[in-house]
């Protein structure tokens, strides 16, 4: 069951939703509960029997929990809980994600003479052990509470959250699980993520699922089909990931305010940024901040801490000199976009994707670090310039992203640069369709614009038709039911997310 399958949301969002309101007159605790079992229910309906994996993992991290806390006054024995439970995730994730493609990699290049079988990965295991290892790293620092076993059930199963993120954090969560507030579905949140809810369902099961196939045959070649060809995959695609995504992110956090609750924002017009720094504080914004939180800082830290041993500088001017760019930047940069590439797969593509991000990245903090602002080389890219260089940079890190092997990812690249030829040309409508698509990402309003919920510290967008906002008036339900009906109508039930396979 997906957000885009009729059951999901002719049946099962129903349920939760008269549940939760007929609950909710009992209080706190039998709401979150049935929301519990309702996001079991919701997990199970893609294999039972992982339902078992996920609860299993929520108990033991839950129990790890209670170790780290009760052993805060013996620092060692803290750490070794926090390693345990580190260590017991990441071997857990590592079986069903990495290992059997390890062993075929091994048997590939002739250590070995045995083909393995692939684990089937159970759904959105990337997304629940990364949240349950920031929350125990975070109780060993004393940065988060311990919480019952109730209010950490639904921090982590929470359905809309549950299979593909966003990955929500316990800093802004608890709190709004734990609140005293009536447990019951309240008017003006309900229209308000219902109507976030159809935009996002509009995006995926019109835009992305409606162009799919192109992309879709195209990445199945193994041979090279020249240029054009290429070029239009490769846009399809480009547009298929953002409305995908785009769709995904809006209808969870739709999903979340149905029931009061306020979920990050994981999306935010990422095709308009003008460098890639900024694209990553747009495109999957919640797993940036991880990385940012648990993996960059905590390494440059390291990298401080091991320059000033030796007797070295680690201020601004010292990253500014080529050793220190290199230990203080570049070092950590790349190993924090190596790790991000291996949690969005196994294969080799995988880790060229990351790789690839973080040239991009570091090139990037050279530019701002080693070129003044005042520079005149600064006037040389113009933010219009900006976004097109920045988009290029995008597709072709989508390249490896979207292909099956490292070695397809760079066929691709050579069709792209015309190393094939030109192939056959472009059909018109799609030409048109696509031109279409890159005006909506890069010059209309978002969703969350549209429905006035954008942050303070939000990037700022350039937009059209900024007026357009949304309001619980007759014009604006008649519509959002017309997009509504629209979707269900070519909803499928066997439609999947992008994200759902990390």
């Amino acid at each position: 069951m997906t957000f885009s399958d009729p059951v999901f949301f002719l049946v099962f969002l129903p349920v939760a939703l008269l549940g939760f309101q007929l609950l909710g007159r009992l209080g706190r605790g039998p709401a979150l509960a049935f929301l519990v079992c309702m996001s079991l229910v919701f997990y199970a309906d893609w294999k039972k029997r992982y339902t078992l994996l996920l609860m299993a993992s929520i108990l033991l991290n839950y129990l790890f929990s209670l170790a780290i806390v009760r052993s805060a006054k013996r620092p060692s024995l803290q750490t070794f809980w926090l390693t345990l439970g580190i260590v017991t995730n990441l071997a857990a994730l590592c079986y069903y994600k990495y290992l059997f493609s390890l062993l075929n990699f091994f048997t590939g290049i002739g250590v070995g003479h045995h083909v393995w079988a692939q684990a089937v990965l159970p759904l959105g295991i990337s997304f629940f052990t990364f949240t349950q290892i920031a929350y125990l790293v975070d109780l060993k620092q004393g940065e988060a509470e311990q919480q019952g076993l109730l209010s950490y059930s639904i921090f982590v199963t929470f359905f809309p959250h549950l299979i593909a993120g966003p990955i929500i954090h316990h800093e802004e969560m608890m709190p709004q699980f734990n609140q005293r507030r009536r447990y019951q579905l309240n008017r003006s949140d309900v229209a308000v993520g219902l109507t976030w809810f159809t935009m996002g369902l509009f995006k995926k099961v019109m835009v992305a699922d409606r162009i799919s196939p192109v992309a879709d045959s195209f990445f199945a070649l193994t041979a090279g089909v020249g240029a054009l060809p290429a070029w239009l995959a490769v846009l399809t695609y480009a547009m298929q990931l953002y409305f995908d995504f785009s769709g995904y992110s809006d209808m969870a956090v739709g999903l979340a305010r149905m029931f009061s609750i306020r979920f990050p924002f994981n999306f935010n017009s990422p095709y308009k940024a003008s460098n890639i720094i900024d694209f990553w504080q747009r495109w999957h914004m919640t797993l940036a901040r991880y990385i940012n939180l648990y993996l960059y800082n905590p390494m440059a830290v390291a990298m401080t801490r091991r320059r000033m041993r030796r007797g070295l500088k680690a201020t601004k001017k010292a990253q500014r000199t080529l050793g220190g760019f290199s230990e203080l930047i570049m070092a950590p940069m790349l190993v924090t976009m190596f790790l991000a590439g291996v949690w969005h797969g196994a294969g080799m593509q995988f880790i060229l994707f990351g790789l690839v991000h973080g040239l991009y990245l570091t090139a990037n903090h050279a530019w701002r670090i080693f070129v003044p602002e005042d520079s005149p080389w600064q006037r040389l890219l113009p933010r219009p310039v900006g976004v097109l260089l920045t988009f290029a940079c995008v597709l072709v890190g989508q390249i490896f992203f979207r292909s099956a092997s490292a070695r397809s990812a760079f066929e691709v690249l050579g069709d792209i640069t015309g190393r094939h030829g030109l192939g056959a040309g472009w059909p018109m409508g799609q030409i048109v369709l696509i031109a279409v698509l890159l005006t909506v990402v890069w010059v209309m309003p978002n969703t969350q614009e549209i429905l006035g919920e954008t942050h303070e510290d939000s990037q700022k967008n350039w937009s059209v038709l900024t007026g357009v906002r949304w309001s619980p008036t007759i014009v604006w339900w008649a519509t959002i039911a017309a997009v509504l009906v629209v979707s269900i109508f070519y909803s499928a039930a066997g439609s999947t997310f992008l994200y759902f396979q990390f």
